[in-house]
């Protein structure tokens, strides 16, 4: 932070600057901020209780943000400190990885019941993404299947949805409504899980390695939406919940958003009232010429009158790796990787949890890029050779079994197997992060130059 002492008119607010890293972002946000709340840099300044021309200097870059000054504007502004707070980029070269013995090094024990029940360790995580993956090994041993095993110490279930992808022979345990179930599971099976089901796990021998990729993600219901619902309260979270499958409370909502009965919504789509009120109530579901008429009625997108519905039984998707999907990718005529489609739900359709085997041997070849956040972890016994360019610059790591890494978004992360060796094997995990289809869609209709601004506004727009 400069000296100021000397020179009353150029006050700063005092205090810890944020870090360089974060300081070009920072000052974005912050003109971004008073843009959005028609402050000039008089008015930001006489709100703050800067000096003239102090505001300037924040947002141009010129002096430092501090933790104060976003304080001071949090409680100004009808803001929150998260709102002026950038996010910090721990995968600058595009992917973040996360080496076998640095995962060991986290190893820590969890008890229950007494006794040692989980081994876990962090595998790869990004400040950019919601993943919280561990590697779990089973400490507890049964001797049967049955889901009321008196060995089994049950947890209440978490707020995280979680993929879990199994490596030996663990029991699977999960309750939902009150019902406890047992699955045994083996290499290669996965499953898929919704949020606050109570679960645990265990290992059928003492034999041989039993442990699990337990790969947690917040998905929508972490960050702004989960502090906004806590604000809100429990009753208007109960009041926004939407059933899954929900057709009917959909276009009932859409209603209500518009202040429009179900005879306008008639009137303006051809349709009857009797029909309209039909499906409002979920008595039945439209057809596809009627989801047509309806949606430019309501000026949305057909995609917006169309429920998710989950597929989980018993609140979990169960997949058998003996019975999963498989194909080629690119195509058969060159398959450079061995695709398998693992555990997942309609609930989720930006989440893609897939086990590839990398057929091709040519660094640099087919990429596996993805619009998605992407987890990876290297299964098996053959190490695997990563490599991506970002910002112009290429780079290359060598993957060995263990080793988990994650990749922003659009990176294109090409794979390839080691000379004379067998094939390896990886496990991804896809996840959408905060960039819903509708912020992509809104990038993709800005101006010719909306989306640098977007990605860091840097003038006063009036």
């Amino acid at each position: 932070m400069p000296d100021t002492a000397s020179d009353p008119a150029s006050e700063t607010v005092p205090g810890s600057a944020l870090g360089d890293d974060l300081q070009a972002r920072a000052a974005a946000l912050l003109r971004s901020t008073a843009n959005d709340l028609k402050r000039n840099d008089r008015d930001a300044e006489a709100d703050l209780s800067l000096a003239p021309g102090a505001f300037a200097e924040y947002t141009s870059g010129r002096r430092p943000v501090t933790w104060e000054l976003i304080e001071r504007a949090a409680r100004v502004w009808p803001v929150n400190e998260r709102d002026l707070l950038p996010v910090r980029d721990d995968a600058p070269t595009g992917v973040r990885v996360c080496r076998a013995k640095e995962s060991a090094a986290t190893s820590r024990v969890i008890e229950r019941g007494g006794g040692p029940y989980y081994e876990y360790r962090d595998t790869a995580m990004s400040r950019l993404s919601s993943y919280r993956p561990e590697w779990i090994r089973m400490l507890r041993t049964v001797d049967d299947d049955a889901p009321d095993n008196p060995a089994v110490e049950w947890n209440k279930g978490h707020l995280l949805y979680q993929f879990t992808y199994f490596v030996g022979p663990v029991n699977y345990y999960h309750e939902w409504e009150g019902v406890r179930h047992c699955v045994p599971m083996t290499t290669g099976d996965s499953v898929w899980g919704l949020p606050f089901g109570p679960h645990s796990f265990a290992a059928r021998s003492d034999a041989e390695p039993a442990y699990i990729l337990a790969l947690t993600y917040g998905g929508d219901l972490t960050g702004d939406a989960q502090r906004e619902i806590a604000a809100l309260g429990t009753d208007a979270a109960r009041d926004l919940a939407l059933p899954s499958g929900a057709d009917g409370a959909l276009l009932a909502s859409f209603l209500r958003a518009r202040a429009m009965s179900a005879e306008e919504l008639a009137r303006r789509s051809g349709l009857s009232p009797d029909r309209v009120h039909t499906l409002c109530t979920g008595a039945g579901r439209a057809e596809w010429s009627e989801l047509a008429a309806l949606a430019p009625a309501l000026g949305v997108p057909v995609r917006e009158l169309l429920a998710p519905a989950t597929r989980a039984h018993d609140g979990v998707s169960v997949r058998k790796g003996a019975g999963v999907r498989r194909w080629t990718y690119p195509d058969a005529r060159r398959p450079a990787y061995r695709i398998a489609e693992l555990a997942g739900d309609p609930l989720h359709p930006h989440t893609s949890a897939l086990e590839v085997e990398v057929l091709t041997r040519e660094e640099g070849g087919p990429p596996l890029t993805t619009h998605q956040h992407q987890y990876a972890y290297v299964l098996g016994e053959a190490p695997v050779t990563a490599s991506w360019t970002r910002d112009g610059r290429s780079h290359t790591e060598r993957l060995e079994p263990g080793d988990s890494a994650y990749a922003v978004p659009g990176v294109p992360l090409s794979l390839a197997a080691p000379e004379g060796g067998p094939a390896p094997r990886l496990l991804l995990l896809r996840i959408r992060g905060a960039v819903t289809p509708d912020v992509r869609f809104a990038l993709g209709a800005m101006a010719a130059d909306g989306i640098d601004r977007y990605v860091a506004e840097d003038r006063l727009w009036y």
